[in-house]
């Protein structure tokens, strides 16, 4: 069975796809089979071969060697630089969601111990006519559980002024959904960045209650997993998780 990740931002362009990048690349390292998926994206390059090229997708493709091929990581690409279904609608057509679920399963057939999804956008944008990403996110994880997979939601949020809001409302409203927010991956985007850049961390772990699990604390620089207990849980307790998503994933929460 493979552990999935969802990888949502509490906004667009907060780094998802750079760190959900590292995060492949580091479980790689440990020695995982890691399969990647973005089941929709708009803002895509279209190629005089008739090819569309989307950035994110390819990016993901690369980081985790690239398995199958990228019709199978991005099976929808649409053009204009809006969300999916705006950029679906501006070509006469929509953003097909049974397609956006049904597209996982390709990944959970054995053949990887983690497959990373990545998001359109942040947790609340709508990702097709009927969905926003939170619905999604459900349906994946009610599919999740169905076939016996593991299934988390991880949230990138960017480290300047402001992300305590974004955090806390976005968990807070994800919670209300039914699907709470299990690790969050603080992102550095600026070298110039504001002076709250030396408290967010701190002032998370406060006011916050969901594990910081990672950081990237320069801009384009390398994904810093956080070190944490593992709440006393052997190996064998935890067996829904690979080795390598267990190291990732179990640390020490943040206290409210």
């Amino acid at each position: 069975m493979a552990s999935l990740y969802f990888v949502t931002g509490t906004d667009t362009e907060v780094g998802k796809t750079y760190c959900t990048a590292k995060t492949v690349e580091r479980l790689r390292e440990c020695g995982q089979r890691v399969g990647v998926y973005k089941p929709v994206a708009s803002g895509c390059e279209l190629r005089a071969d008739g090819q569309r090229y989307s950035v994110d997708a390819t990016t993901l493709w690369q980081a985790a060697g690239r398995p199958k091929n990228i019709d199978a990581v991005c099976p929808q690409r649409f053009i204009a630089a809006v969300s999916p279904p705006r950029s679906a609608a501006k070509e006469g057509a929509q953003v097909d969601t049974r397609r956006l679920r049904d597209g996982l399963a390709v990944w959970c057939d054995g053949e990887f111990d983690v497959v990373m999804i990545e998001g359109a956008g942040g947790l609340f944008s709508p990702i097709s006519d009927d969905w926003l990403n939170v619905d999604l996110a459900i349906e994946m994880k009610r599919w999740s559980d169905q076939n016996g997979h593991s299934f988390e939601l991880l949230l990138v949020a960017p480290d300047r002024l402001g992300v305590l809001h974004q955090v806390i409302s976005t968990s807070r409203a994800a919670e209300a959904a039914g699907i709470p927010i299990t690790g969050l991956i603080l992102n550095r985007m600026d070298d110039s960045a504001d002076d709250s850049t030396q408290t967010n961390a701190d002032d998370l772990r406060r006011w916050c209650g969901i594990p910081m699990i990672a950081s990237v604390q320069q801009a384009d620089g390398p994904l810093v997993v956080i070190s944490g207990a593992n709440d006393g849980k052997s190996l064998e307790e935890t067996s829904r998780e690979t080795a390598g998503g267990v190291n990732f994933l179990n640390q020490t929460t943040i206290r409210r």
